[in-house]
């Protein structure tokens, strides 16, 4: 099945997978650290992983890294 991320999520998700922190992500893209908190949430959610090993692994087999 395809999961279907927002253009957002993807742009955390790359940010995430280029090893920024939650912290980084607020300086960089502008907002507040409860938000990127629940992007990273829903982003795990709906890729179905618990850890970044998971989430590492799911999107290198899904082809989501660019």
């Amino acid at each position: 099945s395809k999961v279907m991320l927002t253009l957002r999520e993807k742009e955390i998700l790359r940010l995430i997978m280029n090893g920024n922190t939650n912290q980084e992500i607020v300086s960089k893209l502008f907002l507040s650290i409860n938000t990127v908190k629940s992007y990273r949430k829903r982003i795990f959610l709906k890729l179905d992983v618990k850890n970044m090993a998971e989430l590492t692994k799911k999107v290198l087999t899904m082809g989501l890294a660019e």
